[in-house]
């Protein structure tokens, strides 16, 4: 792992490196920005970089047994600290019985032997390197105990916290780390890599980047098929509404509230259609559109539906996210949109 694998994070990594070539490394990041955007591959390349036997302006160089160990997790300097539940290696020696029990949160015992771990001096590189994933899901005990490891670290201890959510730690834990954010990857960015990675077509690489909202892990993990072919579901659905009766949009509204997952999609997935619609209706542009090529369906949904019409729906879907997060019955916010949205 190397700092010139990460593709974007410019300002962080010049940060870092600057720090690496000057012996100025902080004891302890907080590496902060939205999920899937690279923060923990960053992560693992400092950690490269200061074991690498052979580090370079690029940092670890990628190939020494240093670098190899970092990136397989069996470094015997660098302890990876995360929920039991995104712990791989964890789940694949327990038994199915133990692995459904697995905790969505980081533990005091976790934190305990992190703390025993980093207290012994290096074996192999300069630091000892503890590296918390997901420190957001550290619960009250859990950061109290760690409160005291960053007040008084050992003397040859780097220790990294990693959360799209920083807020949720304390604020004498934020106080003793360097921040540094991270931001999402701009949409060209984030196209140009996923056609490299994963040999997209570039109207399929510019569709998922922008679904992605400047996650490469999101865009990594995006289907575009599936991604369209429910927008095409969305719109069918939209197209149908007004001819359907009450009888048959409130058969429809019991379908979704019973599947909170497929409800959420279609709100998120109309938001996206509407707002596409919108901007193509004002602009005729559709190189500003989420999908490529979407440009004859909203202009069909501009020419069926007025602005206000329109308008008046965008603020229905965002007060039926809004009911939902209130903990209103999905039952009645399912109708409420399935019937409102009909009504031409």
């Amino acid at each position: 792992m190397s700092f010139s694998n990460i593709i974007g994070h410019d300002r962080p990594i010049t940060i870092l490196k600057r720090a690496l070539a000057n012996k100025t490394l902080a004891h302890a990041y907080l590496f902060s920005g939205e999920a899937g955007i690279g923060k923990k591959m960053t992560a693992f390349a400092l950690a490269a970089a200061v074991h690498c036997a052979d580090a370079g302006p690029g940092g670890g160089c990628g190939a020494c047994p240093s670098c190899r160990r970092v990136a397989a997790l069996t470094h015997p300097d660098v302890h990876v600290v995360m929920p039991e539940s995104e712990d791989a290696r964890l789940l694949a020696t327990w038994s199915s019985k133990e692995a459904d029990k697995a905790s969505d949160e980081i533990k005091i015992d976790q934190i305990r032997q992190a703390q025993e771990s980093i207290s012994l001096k290096p074996s192999e590189g300069s630091k000892k390197i503890l590296l918390v994933d997901g420190a957001e899901t550290l619960n009250l005990t859990a950061q109290n105990a760690f409160l005291k490891t960053l007040e008084e670290p050992p003397g040859d201890t780097l220790i990294i916290l990693v959360t799209p959510l920083p807020q949720s730690l304390l604020p004498t834990i934020r106080s003793r780390c360097q921040e540094i954010r991270f931001q999402p990857l701009p949409r060209r960015t984030l196209a140009q890599a996923l056609v490299s990675k994963r040999g997209l077509s570039d109207e399929d690489a510019w569709f998922l980047a922008a679904l992605a909202q400047g996650s490469m892990g999101r865009g990594l993990g995006m289907d575009a098929g599936r991604e369209k072919a429910e927008r095409d579901q969305v719109t069918e659905l939209w197209s149908g509404l007004s001819r359907m009766s009450d009888a048959e949009a409130l058969a429809l509204a019991d379908g979704y509230a019973k599947d909170r997952e497929r409800f959420d999609r279609l709100l998120d997935i109309g938001v996206e259609c509407l707002r596409d619609a919108l901007v193509y209706r004002e602009t005729g542009d559709d190189r500003l559109l989420v999908q490529a090529g979407a440009g004859e369906r909203c202009r069909n949904w501009s020419e069926r539906f007025s602005l206000p019409k329109m308008l008046a729906d965008l603020d229905l879907l965002s007060m039926s996210r809004t009911m939902l997060d209130r903990r209103v019955s999905a039952q009645l916010v399912a109708e409420n949109l399935l019937l409102k949205l009909g009504r031409g």
